[in-house]
């Protein structure tokens, strides 16, 4: 048993795919680099794109280079268990998000996708490319349905953003026993106008959460980033979870 790490890219220009070859299969991943790298001392955000997206589109591109402009810190994203370049086509994202809804419903791949996610960051510390003591998660939506169960798993997150996710689209139990084994300080995020998860089913994923150091805030708006202040308030956390020192936007 082994793992093969294929660079594809500039691995010294802003982002640069690779690609993790195991006997299991392979994972597709994307690096962005900190704007001023340490190599093994530069901390490290994990990013999951939603579920219409991929790990290099526009929006997940624009969430990297936020999060890399106003910290200190690199990104590192995979693609999900059915999108990007685990594909051979690229659906619009209305369709995408249908196929991830029936995806998730029929068989969400959880352990997969948290394996996955496992043998991504041990590729990145081997490399030397982050700093190990210093890693957060940020996943809204989609990122917090297999995010949530990768920060129950693997004990290295100094920090991690969740929300926008609820327990409507089934598999409640298993979101809810994840939750528990959180520890790491939470911000949770939930938008008033949710057209895909209520409130309620939400707030079921929040008041789970194990951790004792937990805040959950509440936004005017639908499922996106774009409400006032709503980014500022991700940034912030991560930067403080990280040492780091924010720039202005």
């Amino acid at each position: 048993m082994g793992t093969d790490l294929v660079i594809e890219g500039d691995p010294l220009g802003e982002a640069f795919d690779f690609t993790l070859r195991h006997d299991g299969g392979t994972v597709p991943a994307t690096f962005w680099n900190a704007r001023t790298p340490r190599g093994g001392g530069t901390p490290l955000t994990l990013i999951q794109h939603g579920g219409p997206f991929h790990a290099r589109h526009d929006r997940a591109a624009w969430l990297a280079r936020a999060v890399v402009s106003r910290t200190d810190s690199a990104v590192l994203m995979i693609d999900g268990p059915i999108h990007g370049r685990r594909r051979d086509d690229d659906p619009a994202p209305e369709k995408m998000l249908g196929a991830f809804k029936a995806h998730w419903q029929a068989s969400p791949g959880i352990d997969d996708m948290v394996a996955d996610w496992s043998r991504a960051l041990d590729a990145v510390i081997d490399q030397g490319w982050a700093d190990p003591a210093r890693i957060a998660w940020l996943g809204v939506s989609m990122g917090t349905a297999y995010g949530v169960p990768l920060c129950a798993t693997d004990p290295r997150f100094a920090a991690a953003v969740f929300g926008m996710w609820g327990t409507d689209w089934g598999h409640e139990d298993i979101m809810l026993a994840h939750a528990r084994r959180i520890r790491s300080p939470v911000l949770f995020q939930i938008k008033t106008e949710d057209a895909f998860f209520s409130n309620a089913g939400q707030r079921k994923i929040f008041d789970a959460l194990g951790s004792l150091d937990k805040a959950l805030k509440t936004y005017e708006g639908g499922h996106d980033l774009t409400a006032p202040g709503q980014l500022d308030d991700i940034l912030g956390f991560i930067n403080r979870a990280l040492g780091g020192n924010e720039t202005a936007a």
